[in-house]
């Protein structure tokens, strides 16, 4: 029997102990610390190593058996199943169009709604848009392995889905769907930082309210630099990681590490004996 009691647990967070608990040891399951066929601790036991109710324990444990990590069977205890969580999608910096389309080949799509309205301040603002205008916008789930990966949001000004002939209900990524309608799509900003599942989220990737999520946030812009999309994916942390790909180079203010683009790199890094590689010089 199994099951790491270095972590402790808030009792005042906003997060509920039994949510708390259920996400502690779900995370040991996805690590590795937790595998196939071990014995989590009981009811009793997980009541005196984290200092909480029965009703607590009991909870966290029924959460995980309700998303099939566990099974329970009275007189046996509950152990880890014997199905292994699906590898997380790996995504990276750069390649943006590329890794939608592999995604996209990797994964399926649950279209939740779809529909044409007045944009609220925070996407007028992303995307350059006077007070009262209408954009499409459209809410997703994307699934691996039957299980919900992110919950996207995207939103796009009206006369653009309309001129792209957007297809809302499609699965296929809207990103695709306006690079095929010939939207030259040039360059994007993104923001990535941590939240908190709240209502919607947490129904649509079928995690406990208050789970932690990875906040994705981009625009999206075309030749002329107009904004076409504002999107904003929240991914299930455990099921989706965010790889930068980095080389060593020496600059005039000695070693730094340089961003590259992922996959071949187009020459080995730095090491001692190679000829160094020039950093821009630090203003």
């Amino acid at each position: 029997m199994t099951a790491q009691n270095s972590a402790t647990l808030d009792p005042g967070s906003p997060v509920p102990l039994y949510q708390q608990l259920y996400l502690l040891l779900r995370s040991q399951i996805h690590g590795g610390a937790l595998r196939p066929g071990d014995k989590i601790m009981g009811e009793a036991e997980l009541c005196e190593a984290y200092d909480v109710s029965r009703i607590t324990a009991k909870r966290a444990l029924n959460e995980l058996a309700d998303t099939g990590l566990v099974i329970r069977k009275r007189g046996s205890g509950t152990r880890v199943t014997d199905r292994l969580p699906p590898q997380p999608l790996k995504a990276s910096i750069d390649g943006l169009l590329e890794k939608v389309g592999e995604m996209g080949r990797n994964t399926s799509v649950r279209v939740l709604s779809s529909a044409l309205m007045p944009a609220p301040p925070e996407i007028r603002a992303a995307l350059n848009l006077p007070e009262g205008a209408r954009a499409l916008q459209s809410r997703r789930v994307r699934s691996l392995n039957d299980q919900s990966v992110s919950f996207l949001e995207a939103w796009i000004p009206e006369d653009v889905a309309e001129g792209a002939a957007l297809e809302a209900e499609s699965p296929t990524p809207m990103l695709l769907q306006l690079e095929r309608a010939g939207i030259s799509v040039s360059s994007a900003t993104q923001t990535i930082t941590a939240t908190l599942a709240d209502a919607l989220s947490a129904a649509a990737l079928d995690v406990p309210m208050g789970a932690p999520l990875i906040d994705t946030r981009r625009v999206v812009f075309d030749a002329q630099d107009r904004a076409v999309e504002f999107i904003r994916v929240l991914y299930r942390p455990e099921l989706y990681q965010i790889e930068v790909a980095m080389r060593r180079v020496q600059g005039d203010n000695g070693a730094a590490w340089v961003p590259r683009p992922t996959g071949r790199p187009e020459g080995r890094p730095d090491r001692p004996g190679a000829p160094a590689t020039k950093a821009p010089k630090t203003p």
